[in-house]
C-alpha cells in the first residue's frame, strides 16, 4: 500500500512537470490496446483532474458506443477514433458521439493509420472538416499496413507521406498529431526537418502523453519525461492489480478455513 501511495505521488509530480516545463496537451488512455479497466481510467482521470490536465480516450472503434458512454461517465475531455479509413467512418464516429454527449463540448480526433486511409485522405478530410478537431497519423500501424519490411515508422517514405498529408490537414482547418514508435531517432528526424514540419504539425504523442511539437524540438528531456510517466503509470497499475488480487487470495483462504 505504501508503495502505491509513493508511486501515485511520483505520477502526479511527473504530470505537474510535464505541464509546467513541457506544455503537456493531454494524457491519452485506451481500453483496447492497453487492456485497461474502467478502474484504471478512473484513477487516471483523478490524477489528471487534480493537475487540471486534459484526458483523451481512444475508443475501440468508430462507433464503440459502450466506450463513448464510459467516456462520458469518466468526464474525459477528448475522444479518439481509431483506424478511420473512409468518409463513412468519420460519419459513424460523429453520429455515435453526438447523442451521447448531447451538446457537451468534447474534442474529437481520428486516427489515420492504414494505407487505405491514406488513399482516401482527401475524402476523409472533406467529411471531417468542421466536425473533427484533429488528425493523428499512427506511424506504426501505417508502416505495417504496407506489408513491406523496408517501410518503417522513421523511414523516408513515411516521412514523405506525413509531409504530403500535413498540407491537406492544414488546408482542411484541422490540427495534426504524429504518433507511433516515437524514439530519439524520430525526434532527431523532426529536428532535421524542422522547416518542413513545424508549422503544420501541432503535437507529438507517445502511448500516454501528447506534447506540443515545440517541446520535442527545443527541449532535450521531452521524450524522456513522457516515457517516465508511462513507466510510473504501468508500475502503479501493476501494484494495484497485485494488491487487489492479494486481497482476493486472503479472502479465499479465510473461506476455506471455515469449511
Amino acid at each position: 500500500m505504501v508503495e502505491i501511495v509513493q508511486l501515485e505521488k511520483k505520477l502526479e509530480a511527473c504530470l505537474a512537470q510535464l505541464k509546467q516545463k513541457f506544455g503537456l496537451c493531454a494524457v491519452k488512455a485506451e481500453f483496447e490496446a492497453e487492456g485497461a479497466s474502467f478502474r484504471d481510467l478512473v484513477r487516471l482521470r483523478r490524477w489528471t483532474a487534480r493537475q487540471d490536465i486534459a484526458l483523451h480516450l481512444k475508443i475501440g472503434g468508430v462507433e464503440a458506443v459502450r466506450d463513448i458512454k464510459d467516456a462520458l461517465d469518466l468526464g474525459v475531455d477528448g475522444l479518439i477514433a481509431p483506424m478511420v479509413e473512409s468518409p463513412f467512418g468519420v460519419t459513424k464516429f460523429t453520429e455515435a458521439v453526438g447523442p451521447i454527449f448531447s451538446g457537451r463540448d468534447v474534442y474529437k480526433s481520428i486516427n489515420i493509420e492504414t494505407r487505405t486511409a491514406v488513399l482516401h485522405i482527401d475524402d476523409i478530410l472533406a467529411q471531417a472538416k468542421g466536425k473533427i478537431d484533429n488528425i493523428t497519423i499512427g506511424r506504426t500501424d501505417l508502416s505495417h499496413s504496407y506489408f513491406d519490411q523496408e517501410v518503417k515508422p522513421d523511414c523516408e517514405f513515411i516521412s514523405d507521406l506525413i509531409q504530403s498529408i500535413s498540407y491537406k490537414v492544414r488546408a482542411a482547418g484541422l490540427t495534426l498529431t504524429i504518433g507511433g514508435s516515437i524514439t530519439t531517432k524520430s525526434v532527431d528526424q523532426f529536428r532535421g526537418n524542422r522547416k518542413s514540419f513545424e508549422d503544420r504539425i501541432s503535437s507529438i504523442e507517445t502511448r500516454k502523453i501528447i506534447l506540443p511539437i515545440e517541446s520535442f524540438l527545443e527541449k532535450e528531456r521531452a521524450l524522456e519525461e513522457a516515457l517516465k510517466f508511462e513507466e510510473l503509470y504501468l508500475r502503479a497499475k501493476l501494484e494495484t492489480e497485485q494488491m487487489l488480487s492479494q486481497a482476493d487470495r486472503d479472502r479465499l483462504a479465510k473461506l476455506k478455513s471455515r469449511i
